[in-house]
């Protein structure tokens, strides 16, 4: 089978919204052995918006759609999907129903406007969306289908999950894909791409590399006729893979974050981190505190960009005098304040960024990272030549991946957790 995914709504053209759904059900398609041959974003003309979807239509097995299925005079995915099949859309009761309890619930009356998101044609069925108010559209006519799904991606998302690949994955059935991703730090991408080249050549498995924020990822791709069949394939490569980098290279695996392995190991051990950042403003507890139970091992952060705001979290004058605001010896203690200052057993530091060196000791873009634990402390540095976030999300993993290190490395049962 053979897919293609639109994207729509003006937003996106204009640069208002970034396409993210595209990417996301790509992916998701892959894991079903579905081939992915176009993507297309269309504005909200109602011309355009026809000609897209008819040309997917006629071409391709699936034909998937994200967004336009608001209540809006804008919102023209089922209008058009309606046209292309030459169908009228009418409302259905049980819908109207449902669409009218939910607004009852958050206690005020269903505009108007909204009826269109109780409506069908012949050809559709709708597709269940707990998250939003816009059920999505299955229509199938002449042995193709159209999936017709709602914007929001936590709304894509989930009808994605219980909804949509299931169904897909019983029409598709006979083909079993399983990928394995494997995450490294601290290897370049062409250097990787060297060591491992023989490896590229494979077929199935297909091994590809990617360069992401947290490093670079290694994925391998196995076909087979069953999940059990395509791991066996994987196996052998992932082994290889490790075999010829060392498991030290690989911090993660599949879904893993920097952020979810640091809270899991945190919690693992029974410990507690505070975290005093300059360079990176306050991103690694921001990041922390999206991953379910960080509450449990985050006992506090603080942010510091100044020596006179070092020096009043508890740094002592007179290092920052010896050192610089910018020194392997300041992040150390740095993460020896956030340690005490929070009560907790891991302290994390992150110097500001160096600016520029007199004496040329440290590199212009330079932040040191500092861990303190018990009696011990340590410090990595990296280079960050600007402030953008991205560069910002970087040092943000490169500090989490030296902790996890820092913390694994450390004889725990010298360790007295303070809570």
């Amino acid at each position: 089978m053979h897919a293609e995914i639109l994207s729509i709504g003006t937003e996106l053209l204009m640069g208002e919204l970034v396409d993210t759904n595209s990417s996301y059900v790509a992916s998701e398609l892959a894991k079903l052995g579905i081939e992915v041959r176009w993507v297309t974003k269309v504005g909200d003309d109602p011309d355009r918006l026809y000609e897209a979807i008819d040309r997917a239509f006629a071409r391709s097995d699936v034909t998937l759609t994200s967004g336009g299925l608001g209540p809006t005079s804008d919102d023209l995915t089922r209008e058009t999907i309606a046209r292309v099949c030459g169908e009228e859309m009418t409302v259905q009761d049980d819908l109207l129903e449902h669409l009218k309890g939910l607004f009852a619930g958050r206690g005020f009356p269903m505009p108007e406007t909204n009826v269109k998101q109780a409506t069908l044609i012949p050809s559709a069925v709708a597709i269940d969306n707990p998250m939003g108010t816009a059920p999505g559209w299955w229509v199938e006519r002449e042995g193709s289908v159209i999936v017709a799904m709602p914007g929001p991606p936590r709304e894509i998302q989930r009808m994605w999950e219980h909804e949509v690949a299931p169904r897909l994955k019983e029409r598709n059935a006979g083909i079993a894909i399983v990928t394995r991703n494997l995450k490294t730090f601290g290897i370049s991408e062409g250097g990787l791409d060297e060591i491992l080249s023989p490896l590229f050549k494979s077929e199935n498995p297909l091994l590809g590399i990617y360069s992401k924020q947290d490093g670079i990822h290694l994925r391998a791709i196995a076909t087979a006729s069953t999940e059990e069949e395509a791991s066996a394939l994987i196996a052998p490569m992932e082994a290889d893979v490790r075999s010829i980098i060392g498991d030290d290279a690989i911090w993660g695996e599949d879904d893993e974050t920097p952020e979810s392995k640091s809270v899991a190991l945190l919690r693992d051990e029974g410990l507690t981190l505070g975290v005093v950042e300059a360079f990176t403003g306050g991103l690694l507890c921001n990041n922390l505190t999206e991953v379910e139970g960080s509450g449990d091992v985050l006992n506090g952060g603080a942010i510091a960009g100044s020596a006179d705001a070092l020096v009043r979290l508890g740094v002592n004058a007179d290092s920052i005098e010896e050192h610089g605001i910018a020194s392997a010896a300041l992040a150390k203690e740095l993460a020896k304040v956030a340690r005490v200052r929070f009560g907790a057993d891991v302290g994390i530091g992150i110097s500001p960024l160096a600016l520029e060196s007199a004496d040329g000791s440290v590199v212009a873009g330079t932040s040191f990272i500092g861990y303190a634990m018990d009696g011990r402390a340590d410090s990595t540095s990296g280079h960050y030549p600007t402030r953008r976030l991205r560069i910002r999300g970087r040092a943000v993993t490169h500090a989490l991946l030296g902790m996890i290190r820092f913390v694994r490395e450390m004889p725990l049962e010298a360790v007295r957790p303070r809570r």
